[in-house]
C-alpha cells in the first residue's frame, strides 16, 4: 500500500434532478445534492467518492451542507495532514468522533483513498473486497457473483394503492427479482395488499424507517407473510429490546438506521436482534467497512443485502462491488441510473437484458465522472493541497 501523502483533495458538490421524487417516513428528495470527493496522489492518479448524504439529517446520517462544512473545514484538512495509510485506517473513527458524526463524510475520503490506491495498483474494488472475506470451508477462494438480482423499492409513500401496485407491476416486468415499498402507519396493509395483488408470487417486503412506535401497530404488516420488514421501529432502542421485540414477530426482521456502525452489527448479530441485514457503505464508513459488516452478518446466518441511498453512479459503482460478495445473499436495493436520473455524474450502472444489474469493470470502482457532467451540475467546488 502506498503510504504518501496526497498531493490534492476536491469536493465537489453536485445537484441532479430525480426524474421521480423519492418519498419516505424520513422525508421527500426531488434533488440529488451530493458531494463528489477527488483524492490525487503524487504520481497523478486520482480516486473517487462520494457523499450520498440527504437535504436534512434525520436519516442514518448527516445532512449534505452539514457534510460539505465538515469536509471542507475539518475532515479535509486533518487528512491531507495524516497522509494516505493514516486517512484510510482511521477515517471511519476520525468521523465518528467529530461533533455531528461525519460518518458518510469519513467514508466519502476513505474510499476516494481506496480507490486512487488501488488504480494506483491496477486492482479493482471486487478484489480487494474479496480478499478481506473469510475462506469457505473448502478452502477455496471467495466467487463473487456476476450480475446482481435486483429489489426494486417503491419510494412513493403516500401514493395511492393503485398506483403502488401499477410501479410494482412495471418493476416486476422490468425483471425485479423482489419489490419492497415504503409504508408508515396509516399508508400499509391496503398498500401492500394492492402490491401483492400486482406480483404474484414474486417477494415482497415493506421499509417503515423507524416510523412505528412498537409491536402493537405493526401487528397487521406482520400478519402479511412478507419476506422482511425493515427497520419498523425506531434507531437507538437497546438491543435486548429489539431481540425482545423480534422474537414476538412472524416475519423477519431487517435493520438499517440502527445499524450505525461496525460494532452496531456486531451487537445486533450478539443479542440476536436481527434477522436481515441491511448494509451502506456510507453508513459504516465505506466500502473496506461495508464488506466487514457483510462478513458479520453472514458468518452468523444471518439475511444480507446492500441497501441504497440514492447514490449517484460514483457511489453506485462502489456499492455494486459490496453487493456482488458471497455474503450477499439476498436480492440489493441498488438500481440502474437510468431509475433516478436522465444522466448520471459518469459512465450509467446498467443491467443485461435479464434485467440483472452489470457490475463496472477495470481499476478501482471502475467508474469516474464525465467532464461535461461535472461541468453542468457542479455548483460548489473546494480543493486542497
Amino acid at each position: 500500500m502506498s503510504q504518501g501523502a496526497p498531493a490534492e483533495i476536491r469536493f465537489l458538490r453536485v445537484n441532479l434532478p430525480l426524474l421521480h421524487h423519492h418519498s419516505a417516513a424520513h422525508g421527500t428528495e426531488q434533488i440529488r445534492d451530493v458531494i463528489l470527493v477527488s483524492w490525487q496522489l503524487s504520481d497523478g492518479t486520482v480516486g473517487w467518492g462520494e457523499c450520498p448524504t440527504l437535504s436534512s439529517d434525520g436519516y442514518v446520517t448527516e445532512s449534505t451542507e452539514r457534510a460539505w462544512v465538515g469536509l471542507t473545514t475539518q475532515l479535509g484538512p486533518a487528512v491531507l495532514r495524516s497522509g494516505l495509510a493514516a486517512a484510510t485506517s482511521s477515517a471511519g473513527s476520525v468521523g465518528s468522533a467529530v461533533s455531528g458524526g461525519l460518518i458518510a463524510s469519513a467514508a466519502a475520503l476513505a474510499d476516494a483513498s481506496l480507490d486512487a490506491r488501488l488504480r494506483s495498483e491496477g486492482r479493482s474494488l471486487l478484489e480487494e473486497l474479496l480478499s478481506l472475506s473469510g475462506s469457505p470451508p473448502t478452502g477455496e477462494r471467495p466467487i463473487a457473483k456476476q450480475a446482481l438480482s435486483r429489489c426494486a423499492v417503491i419510494a412513493d409513500l403516500g401514493a395511492s394503492p393503485t398506483k403502488l401496485a401499477e410501479l410494482a407491476s412495471e418493476a416486476a416486468e422490468g425483471g425485479a427479482a423482489m419489490v419492497k415499498i415504503k409504508i408508515a402507519p396509516g399508508h400499509d396493509v391496503e398498500e401492500l395488499l394492492a402490491v401483492r395483488a400486482a406480483i404474484g408470487d414474486l417477494p415482497l417486503a415493506a421499509d417503515a424507517n423507524g416510523s412505528y412506535a412498537g409491536l402493537s401497530e405493526i401487528l397487521a404488516v406482520d400478519a402479511l407473510g412478507l419476506v422482511f420488514l425493515e427497520q419498523p421501529f425506531p434507531a437507538g432502542l437497546p438491543w435486548e429490546e429489539l431481540a425482545g421485540l423480534r422474537s414476538s414477530m412472524l416475519t423477519p426482521l431487517a435493520l438499517d438506521e440502527s445499524l450505525s456502525s461496525i460494532d452496531a452489527v456486531k451487537c445486533a448479530v450478539l443479542a440476536g436482534a436481527v434477522d436481515v441485514v441491511s448494509v451502506k457503505p456510507a453508513r459504516l464508513g465505506g466500502m473496506r467497512a461495508a464488506a466487514l459488516a457483510v462478513e458479520t452478518a453472514s458468518s452468523a446466518g444471518l439475511g444480507v443485502f446492500v441497501g441504497g441511498m440514492l447514490e449517484l453512479g460514483i457511489g453506485r459503482a462502489g456499492a455494486t462491488a459490496v453487493a456482488a460478495l458471497p455474503g450477499c445473499n439476498l436480492p440489493t436495493d441498488l438500481g440502474p441510473s437510468q431509475q433516478y436520473v436522465d444522466s448520471d455524474i459518469c459512465d450509467p450502472i446498467n443491467v443485461n437484458p435479464a434485467g440483472e444489474l452489470i457490475l463496472p469493470t477495470g481499476p478501482g470502482i471502475g467508474r469516474v465522472p464525465r467532464e461535461e457532467q461535472l461541468q453542468q451540475f457542479c455548483v460548489e467546488e473546494f480543493v486542497l493541497n
